[in-house]
């Protein structure tokens, strides 16, 4: 294992089409890079008229056990339903999540079949598809 820069083995980009916002992520989504693709996510999230958020793992080399903990982290708390159990307001619901991972792309596939995350979050095969479910 390395000391690498987590900027050397994942980059983010994140995009405006219309009104949803696309994060864009490269390389590989483990452990080391997982919490920045949290926080950007987060951040992003906070947008003005954000009608959802697409996360493409179009370019995703290698997806651990950690970056599919994120994505699942990420997917539960944009369909959680709001209201009951809060002493005061609910929280605002966030605006809805998508992935993006084409089917030859068996970097992505493998692990989130495996794991069975189809049911929590299905995976879109292209970013129009993706942004048309919005």
């Amino acid at each position: 294992m390395s000391d690498s820069d987590p900027a050397d083995v994942m980059r983010l980009t994140v995009r405006r089409i219309g009104s949803a916002a696309v994060v864009t992520v490269a390389g590989e989504l483990d452990l080391l890079t997982a919490r920045k693709l949290m926080e950007t996510v987060d951040e992003t999230m906070k947008g003005p008229d954000l009608a959802g958020v697409v996360v493409d793992l179009t370019e995703v080399s290698f997806l651990g056990s950690s970056g599919l903990g994120t994505l699942a982290e990420l997917a539960t708390r944009t369909t959680a339903p709001a209201g009951g159990g809060y002493r005061t307001r609910p929280p605002d619901p966030l605006p809805p999540l998508r992935l993006v991972a084409p089917p030859d792309n068996t970097a992505v596939l493998r692990p989130w079949e495996t794991m069975n995350l189809q049911q929590i979050l299905p995976l879109h095969p292209d970013l129009d598809s993706a942004l048309e479910s919005l």
